[in-house]
């Protein structure tokens, strides 16, 4: 089983951390939780990322985009060889292509 080496962009650990602001400002003792919760999800990429279903996306990208689900929200990322390389962290209300 090969293991894979994940990496995010600074700009999506920002998306993410203004997420959990936005948590905070309505259940503060929850929002801690909340990120360190992603964070551990998308760090499980390192084993298994083709687990992971096809993102919509896909079909306006020219290599293959995966999602992994946390509840309400979506990280899409794509493999290259023994990387995992995130794109982007989207939010519930944001609307998947139809």
């Amino acid at each position: 089983m090969t293991d894979y080496n994940v990496h995010i962009p600074q700009i999506i650990k920002e998306k993410i951390k203004q997420q959990a602001h936005i948590i905070a400002l309505d259940k503060p003792n929850v929002a801690l939780d909340w990120y360190d919760m992603v964070f551990n999800k998308i760090f499980s990429l390192y084993t298994m990322p083709k687990r992971c279903p096809e993102a919509p996306e896909n079909l306006f990208t020219l290599y293959t985009t995966r999602h992994l689900l946390i509840g309400d929200y979506r990280i899409l990322f794509r493999i290259i060889e023994a990387r995992v390389l995130i794109l982007d962290f989207k939010g519930g209300r944001e609307k998947k292509p139809s």
